[in-house]
């Protein structure tokens, strides 16, 4: 199965992600912010990234573009509790190839990572 970095400056929802993750039969890696995220990114290229808007400092805005500039191809969906379309439109721009919303639902997820890996998960 794949790896797939979660990024989340919220302890409680990479623990969520990551059980998704996990009940799925993938490896999951974890960034606490924006900055840990491009960093475990460029080193272990995982197969897919969830990741998460608003966070301090180096925020999901920050990653997709960075990610996009240093040409990392990887997957990454962006989960949030911002709904507006300007923010998906944004999102989708930058790279992101999809856009989930918080809270998480565990069917979306999976379907999201069957989708985006092209695994049976």
């Amino acid at each position: 199965m794949g790896t797939i970095l979660v990024c989340d400056d919220s302890l409680f929802q990479r623990r969520i992600l990551t059980s998704i993750v996990e009940k799925n039969g993938h490896t999951p890696l974890e960034a606490a912010n924006g900055r840990e995220c491009l960093k475990i990114a460029t080193e272990e290229k995982p197969d897919l990234i969830f990741l998460d808007l608003l966070m301090p400092d180096y925020d999901g805005f920050a990653v997709l573009k960075d990610a996009r500039e240093q040409g990392l191809d990887i997957p990454i969906l962006v989960i949030t509790a911002d709904i507006q379309d300007i923010t998906r439109n944004d999102c989708l721009k930058l790279g992101a190839r999809a856009f989930l919303n918080k809270p998480v639902d565990h069917d979306e997820v999976k379907a999201a990572i069957r989708e985006h890996l092209g695994t049976q998960s």
